[in-house]
């Protein structure tokens, strides 16, 4: 059980992953690496704290990105933001539409729109990890290769 924990949590594939793999099981690959934090953020959202609970996956998330901008701005200097949004740019778009209306249901009452935005968050996520398999790899190999 813990080895399996620990590569759930761990990156999305290994590099001898990304060689032999295609695309089917790259995208296979990504969405069982994002299984659990889409359950997790279900999870939040049925929790008695869930706002502080989001709070925290906030400031973890804040957190984690600084530190990602940090090391690429030491590497790179001014040019290591741009490398950071080529690394998030299109999927990061949508994984944010999926935490903003994870948001949504933290904050508001129940109101029936829950099975609509648990759809739509699904619908996003599954935007969010074709253009991670498909889109951003190009996109971040030119931001690398311009920068």
């Amino acid at each position: 059980m813990k080895s399996m924990l620990e590569s759930w949590f761990s990156g999305i594939l290994t590099s001898s992953e990304l060689v032999s793999a295609d695309r089917y099981s790259l995208f296979v690959g990504v969405v069982k690496k994002r299984f659990v934090w889409i359950l997790l953020g279900v999870l939040i959202c049925q929790a008695v704290f869930a706002r502080i609970l989001f709070y925290a996956g906030t400031v973890y998330l804040a957190f984690t990105s600084s530190i990602a901008v940090c090391a690429l701005t030491m590497h790179a200097g001014g040019y290591g933001i741009l490398r950071f949004f080529g690394l998030v740019f299109p999927q990061g778009i949508f994984y944010a539409l999926v935490g903003y209306l994870l948001w949504l249901m933290v904050v508001e009452p129940a109101d029936g729109k829950e099975k609509i935005r648990l759809w739509t968050m699904a619908f996003f996520m599954v935007l969010g990890i074709i253009s991670e398999i498909f889109v951003n790899p190009e996109f971040s190999a030119l931001i690398f290769r311009t920068f």
